[in-house]
């Protein structure tokens, strides 16, 4: 086994081979004009809905003059506009125009090239094994460099939790304002009648913002109800999700449930091989139109 020089003697190794890599890959893309640092920012602006220079410095660890000059840049080509914040009426917010969002879509497609050639010498075996590899150097590193704590709510996650669950369902699942008022109402409700001896709502945190959640709530003293599981984008991948499920199962089993269940949509992939690999089952299935096209609610159900 290496010991901790020899450790760190490697992780610098490994660092400057992945800077030549990314050095290769930086050239490549300044033959569309932009630096791989640009190229980022763009991709980055275009994922935000709430971005302002100060969110991407913060975000992307570049010094403020530098991301002055690349904005300034995108504005001379027309590829951002700012506008004045609604909620703070001193900040500008930054959104990609039309012709941003196709230079985004072309360097995307340029990027995976890139990867695609990079990659395409390897078998499927090798290329598993270096996934394999990426994904625990991801995870072990952020969680060092970066920790994820777990905490009980306070009321101001209330707002985080509704916000998010209506932002995030409707971005990435096109869900109805249907299901945006059913998570206002129900999720006021579980706080006005909190019962802190049988329920609990658990609020993931990086760096002193939430960043996911997951409830039980009682249905009866048998029965316990798994609810509003998230977790944000940047998180994902770190094996927070399967961290939470087993923290809420812990405290049913504590509190005496016998039995837990919980309603997803067949779209949510991820959080259904989690559900899964604990022992849920699909119990039941129907269609709910009312929350957007093609949504099928399943009912999960676990005797603990």
């Amino acid at each position: 086994m290496k010991n901790r020089s020899d450790s760190i003697a490697h992780i610098r190794s490994f660092n400057r081979f992945y800077t030549n890599v990314l050095g290769l890959l930086d050239r490549h893309l300044l033959d569309s004009g932009y630096s791989l640092t640009e190229a980022r920012v763009l991709f980055e602006i275009g994922k935000m809905d709430y971005c302002t220079a100060n969110t991407m410095v913060n975000q992307l660890n570049i010094d403020c003059s530098y991301m002055s000059r690349i904005i300034k840049r995108f504005e001379l080509n027309q590829l951002v506009v700012k506008t004045q914040s609604q909620k703070d009426s001193r900040v500008n917010c930054i959104m990609l125009t039309e012709k941003g969002r196709q230079e985004v879509d072309e360097l995307s497609q340029k990027s995976d090239a890139q990867v695609k050639k990079m990659i395409e010498t390897l078998s499927q075996a090798e290329l598993i094994e270096v996934m394999d590899a990426m994904e625990v150097i991801q995870n072990r590193i952020s969680n060092a460099v970066s920790p994820i704590i777990i905490r009980n709510f306070i009321k101001s996650d209330i707002d985080y939790v509704i916000m998010r669950h209506q932002d995030l369902y409707e971005k990435e699942y096109g869900l109805s304002s249907v299901f945006r008022s059913y998570v206002e109402k129900n999720v006021h409700y579980f706080y006005e009648h909190f019962d802190d001896q049988k329920e609990c709502m658990l609020i993931a945190e990086l760096d002193g913002h939430p960043v996911g959640s997951i409830v039980i709530v009682k249905v009866d003293d048998k029965i316990a109800q798994l609810r509003y599981f998230l977790l944000e984008p940047e998180t994902r991948g770190r094996g927070l999700g399967n961290k939470l499920v087993d923290m809420v199962l812990d405290f049913c089993r504590e509190k005496g449930y016998q039995h837990i269940f919980l309603e997803t949509i067949s779209f949510l992939q991820a959080a259904r091989h989690i559900y899964k690999s604990k022992g849920f089952e699909i119990t039941q299935t129907h269609e709910n139109p009312e929350w957007g096209k093609d949504v099928l609610e399943e009912r999960w159900d676990l005797d603990l």
